[in-house]
């Protein structure tokens, strides 16, 4: 951008920018234009409406015009009753993500619209008179940098052409501006960005690339700098007119240099070394700048001061009631006087107020923090030993049921109300929220319960036995697994140690000896290999459609000789029909359709040539028939479970750009393994896995009873396995982040138009893909081994919540906003872990009970009875 690099080297000021994340559109406005950083509730609308109204600059300047894409104009404008706002917007997503498209007509539709405006301007003497007033803004939102960076990817020929369109837009849009002012000097320029992006074109999480955004001012009342010194690292930038600042600082500027208020709910300083001003005007800018912040502050302290029990009440000391009446008053004094002193003082004693208002504020946001986590890890602790007192009771002699603490007036029951009387009232002088009553009697109420009785906990502990210590170091090792999984939500390498444990667990036990050697390699070969993707970098930052072929060619290699080893010897002997042979044929073809068609809009996508609407349809026509396939088998375990692996497969490559192909791949081969070894560990000896079938009622005598047994520790390493396979099916090749930052790529055999729905359930079910896998293999284990499916949930609540106390202590509410968000949505999944596995247990039992043939045949034979 050679008229902009022109700028910040001769009479203008640039720097960079610090976002937040989201590094995302919306949550970018916000902060530059309201000075703070986004509500997350907003997320839950998509960015696109306001979960609160908010002060702006918009609203504080006299007049604001907008042109620009819809959903960034109404951020500001759609409640209506901004009579100060004009807006003037377009629909910029149809088609948008196309390789062919011109995304210059985006920038040259605002730059053509703010032309005519002041062209029409010069013969509207109403719109003149308008525009002569002070304080008005003029808001250009450029999106074809952002769009062509999503499509072409930056570097590229294409984006760097949309960038020399914006600069030569920029200059010529300061000419008409210029022109109609008569060039009279009151007028100041301002170019930065939302955010920024990486070299494969995403944005929303918190790399170097998509938080630094550059920004350029020039113009009235900026502070001018000699150029002695050059930026090596931006190709010679002036070092001199170099400032960086934070993008919650731009609103407190535009708010200076317009000589209007600073939005009221802005924690943005405002950078006064850019600034042109009299050393008594920044004594002014930065007093109005503390103030503001000041009264942010002491509204937060009386809220909590007002409520807080005077007892327990520990003020901010360094800015209490007192000193901050003090010190608020001695700058009331000190802003009368034209000294030049004072007004040096007042700069100093105004940057002080904005350092405690922050941190004060921070520290009232805080204020019950501690008592809560303390509150909430004894819930934790308390709920996770009622679960295992409900499994022990399972097993264990029950015969204490009149035991003294049932009895109403006895000392440990005394203790309880009295436990309760005092947190009712802790909680009601204080006036807190009702939501703290339940955080200060939970544990109370759960702790009551987890001790009654207590000869069951008493029973446990006293016993002494080889047995017992065994059972303890079991104990040991699922707790250190369990945290090791909590770990993998912000180190995914962390998955690596319960994979390694798999590994080695059937050669420190009696497994070794009940399976065969090939299982007995292939098992910890593929629990290392699941752990080196854990090691690998998360998808999304490069393609390599090379893999995704690789995947599905291996894939079709199983599946050719599944087809030659087992079911053409099943159909040989009268035990399989040869339908089941053309139904895996017809996978086969399916998936090689989909191999050809990925391979096809990766080369189009990669020449800048427009992808085949014709392959898009016919990846939807695999996507629907691959899921319906699996449905027409028969309920043969073995052969079931290979058509869903097939159909999931498929699916997912088709939303495939780099190794996470062959991750599903090895993780299916993997599971598999597990399916084996959990066969041969049965008591069941001259029975072949093949005999098998997903059915609930016994139709062969070769069938497992069906019978509810009790609970055993072999149960508790299931569902450890099974929790393990849950949290490594989304981890082993992204995290939350990785969610965050789209990539075109993964959609493009699908859909190229920006359709945010369509997208979103496209990515989505391309991520619940690796857990449905792993709940049909885990399906098929409870069917083997009868394993009790209410206590195997119960065990993998447990486990979860104890991930569920590492998560809560990373729990963050400071730092970037990708930091708290990912921190709340880690232990947000933890907690609903256990609903999601008995909702996706569900869809598994779909999909490996349920039969077509056996629908149409009992829709068909009640049909018949009904007529006859």
């Amino acid at each position: 951008m050679p008229y902009l690099r022109s700028i910040a080297n001769t009479h203008g000021r640039w720097g960079i920018s610090n976002t937040r994340m989201p590094t995302e559109s919306r949550p970018g406005h916000v902060a530059v234009i309201a000075g703070f950083y986004e509500d997350p509730s907003a997320v839950l609308k998509g960015w696109k409406e306001n979960p609160v109204d908010f002060d702006s600059v918009f609203n504080q300047s006299s007049y604001t015009w907008c042109w620009g894409a819809y959903d960034i104009v109404e951020i500001f404008t759609k409640s209506g009753q901004e009579s100060n706002i004009f807006s003037k917007k377009f629909y910029p997503y149809d088609q948008t993500f196309s390789t062919d498209k011109n995304t210059t007509l985006q920038d040259a539709w605002v730059f053509d619209n703010v032309k005519e405006f002041f062209e029409n301007a010069k013969s509207d003497l109403r719109v003149s008179e308008i525009l002569h007033v002070p304080k008005i803004i003029l808001f250009l939102h450029l999106l074809g940098t952002d769009t062509s960076g999503h499509t072409h990817k930056p570097k590229t020929e294409n984006f760097l052409t949309t960038i020399r369109h914006v600069d030569e837009g920029i200059m010529e849009i300061e000419k008409v501006i210029k022109d109609f002012y008569q060039d009279d000097g009151r007028t100041t320029f301002l170019m930065t960005s939302d955010h920024g992006m990486t070299d494969w074109g995403s944005h929303g999480a918190g790399l170097a690339h998509e938080t630094e955004t550059p920004y350029v001012l020039w113009g009235s009342g900026v502070q001018q700098a000699n150029m002695t010194m050059t930026d090596q690292k931006s190709l010679s930038m002036s070092l001199d007119h170099r400032f960086d600042i934070n993008q919650a600082d731009l609103a407190p500027l535009m708010s200076t240099i317009l000589s209007i208020p600073v939005p009221v709910n802005s924690i943005g300083r405002v950078p006064l070394q850019i600034m042109n001003l009299s050393l008594s005007n920044k004594a002014k800018a930065l007093y109005s700048n503390c103030r503001q912040l000041a009264a942010q502050y002491d509204r937060k302290r009386q809220d909590v001061e007002e409520n807080a029990c005077s007892i327990l009440y520990k003020p901010y000391e360094p800015f209490n009631k007192e000193k901050f009446k003090e010190i608020i008053d001695f700058t009331e004094i000190l802003i009368k006087s034209e000294d030049i002193a004072e007004n040096q003082k007042l700069i100093m004693l105004s940057e002080e107020i904005i350092d405690l208002s922050l941190t004060g504020l921070e520290y009232y946001q805080n204020y019950y923090q501690k008592p809560l986590l303390i509150l909430v890890t004894l819930s934790f602790l308390g709920w996770i030993l009622f679960l295992m007192k409900s499994l022990l009771e399972q097993t264990m002699n029950k015969k204490h049921s009149n035991n003294i603490l049932r009895k109403w007036f006895n000392w440990p029951n005394m203790f309880f109300y009295i436990a309760v009387f005092i947190s009712i009232n802790l909680v009601y002088v204080q006036h807190l929220p009702l939501q703290y009553y339940i955080y200060m009697l939970m544990p109370i109420f759960l702790w009551r319960s987890v001790l009654t009785p207590f000869n069951i906990w008493k029973q446990i502990f006293t016993q002494r036995s080889r047995k017992t210590y065994l059972i303890w170091l079991e104990v040991l090792c699922y707790t250190v697994g369990s945290y090791a999984l909590g770990m993998s939500f912000t180190e995914r390498w962390m998955l690596s140690v319960p994979l390694l444990g798999m590994a080695l667990w059937p050669f420190f036990s009696s497994t070794r000896n009940h399976i065969s050697a090939y299982v007995l390699i292939a098992w910890p070969t593929g629990c290392i290999l699941l752990s080196c993707f854990s090691l690998m970098p998360v998808i999304g930052k490069n393609t390599y459609i090379e893999l995704v072929i690789l995947a599905g060619v291996f894939w079709i290699l199983v599946l050719v000789l599944y087809t030659w080893k087992v079911l053409l010897p099943l159909c040989n002997t009268n035990r399989e029909s040869h339908e089941q042979v053309l139904l895996t044929l017809a996978q086969i073809i399916l998936l090689g359709l989909s191999l050809h068609n990925i391979y096809v809009q990766s080369n189009r996508f990669d020449s800048g040539r427009p992808v085949s609407v014709v392959y898009q349809g016919l990846a939807w026509v695999i996507a629907v028939t691959s899921f319906i396939i699996p449905l027409t088998f028969t309920k043969r375990l073995i052969g079931r479970l290979v058509a869903i692996y097939t159909s999931i497969l498929n699916f997912y490559l088709l939303l495939s750009v780099s190794h996470e192909g062959l991750f599903i791949v090895t993780l299916i081969i993997n599971v598999t393994c597990w399916l084996f070894i959990e066969f041969r560990l049965l008591p069941f000896d001259g029975i072949s896995i093949l005999e098998y079938c997903f059915d609930t009622h016994k139709e062969t005598s070769k069938e497992l009873i069906n019978y509810e047994r009790n609970i055993s520790s072999q149960d508790f390493r299931r569902a450890f396995f099974f929790t393990t396979y849950i949290i490594l099916a989304f981890f082993g090749t992204g995290n939350i982040a990785s969610l965050n930052s789209f990539e075109v790529r993964w959609v493009t055999c699908f859909i190229t138009s920006f359709k945010p729905f369509i997208i979103t359930t496209l990515i989505l079910l391309k991520t619940l893909s690796p857990f449905l896998l792993v709940a049909c293999s885990f399906r098929a284990v409870q069917h083997l081994t009868e394993a009790p499916t209410g206590y195997l949930h119960i065990i993998v609540l447990i486990y979860s919540n104890i991930m569920g106390i590492q998560l809560l202590y990373n729990v963050k509410n400071y730092g970037s906003w990708l930091d708290i968000g990912t921190s709340i949505s880690q232990f947000v999944i933890v907690q609903v872990i256990t609903l999601f596995i008995v909702l996706i247990n569900q869809m598994a039992k779909v999909l490996s009970d349920f039969s077509i043939q056996l629908f149409i045949h009992r829709l068909l034979g009640k049909s018949i009875k009904k007529y006859v």
